[in-house]
């Protein structure tokens, strides 16, 4: 397959027009009788792969802001790189041998996964592909800047209620995505892939895993508003399919997400002090850190 032509013009031309979500969605959690008309019956494979540890992920602090995702201070740490390494190694147990096409969001965090995987496997640079804004992660509005564990209870607690449910809105341009902004997105990008390489083979590295575990209760026909049930650890994945036969059969067990511990955050934040006040960018948000003592 070749993907020298998958630019952004090709993919809002073979882009599928219903775009949006059905009105009403299933009260039980586990939903079999939801199906969208595009995850219901997607054609091509996917490997849903979550960007390793970023920095700020170390620090415990929400960093969300598509205004500064592409700053490479922002990436992956050691230990992100460790986890999609093993990952890396965890796909050649499996049988994979090659990746044939990579396509993934464009800020540092993605991108500097890709650029992993995509070595480790020989894959074409003409197929491994960026995308702008529909791979996006999620904007956590005004959680912006405050403690990650503390701020993703509270989002997945909206949108257990509601998938239109927003955090609340902030000044400093961070956008407060409901569940249904990331799935319209996610829907262009998939639906433009579907139409235009059906069958073919594409590992997704998102945003963020809000974008991946959306994804995953779509293509399993799993209510959006329980959508956390499907977030991946740092640098870890899922192969769709699998996925998709081990909810069928009743097999799924959510993945534990390895809390950080104390010592683990307050070394990640050392590590944005010595960074220095350029790691918070244009918006500033978390910069309180940089009061702490050393």
């Amino acid at each position: 397959m070749r993907l020298a032509d998958l630019t952004r013009r090709a993919l809002v031309h073979s882009l599928a027009l219903p775009l949006a979500l059905p009105l009403a969605l299933p009260t039980a959690l586990h939903a079999a009788d939801f199906v969208d008309p595009l995850f219901g019956r997607l054609k091509c494979n996917y490997i849903l792969f979550r960007p390793g540890e970023t920095t700020f992920e170390a620090a415990d602090i929400v960093d969300s802001n598509p205004i500064n995702k592409q700053s490479s201070d922002r990436g992956l740490t050691p230990r992100g790189r460790e986890q999609v390494q093993r990952s890396i190694d965890d796909l050649r147990a499996r049988g994979f041998e090659s990746v044939n096409a990579i396509y993934y969001d464009n800020g540092a965090r993605a991108s500097q996964t890709a650029e992993m995987i995509a070595s480790a496997f020989d894959t074409p640079r003409a197929q491994v592909e960026p995308e702008f804004r529909w791979l996006e992660g999620r904007g956590w509005g005004a959680l912006e800047g405050t403690e990650l564990r503390a701020a993703r209870a509270k989002l997945l607690a909206l949108d257990a209620l509601d998938i239109l449910n927003t955090p609340e809105p902030t000044d400093d341009a961070t956008p407060p995505d409901s569940v249904n902004d990331v799935f319209v997105r996610l829907r262009n990008c998939i639906g433009a892939l579907e139409n235009k390489y059906p069958g073919q083979e594409f590992l997704i590295v998102g945003g963020d895993a809000n974008v991946l575990s959306i994804f995953a209760a779509a293509a399993c026909g799993w209510d959006l508003r329980e959508h956390g049930r499907f977030t991946l650890r740092p640098g870890e994945f899922f192969v769709l399919r699998e996925l998709q036969e081990q909810v069928r059969n009743g097999s799924f067990v959510p993945m534990a997400l390895n809390e950080p511990t104390a010592r683990d955050i307050a070394e990640g934040r050392q590590a944005l002090i010595d960074i220095g006040p350029k790691i918070f960018g244009e918006t500033g948000a978390g910069s309180e850190i940089l009061d702490m003592r050393r």
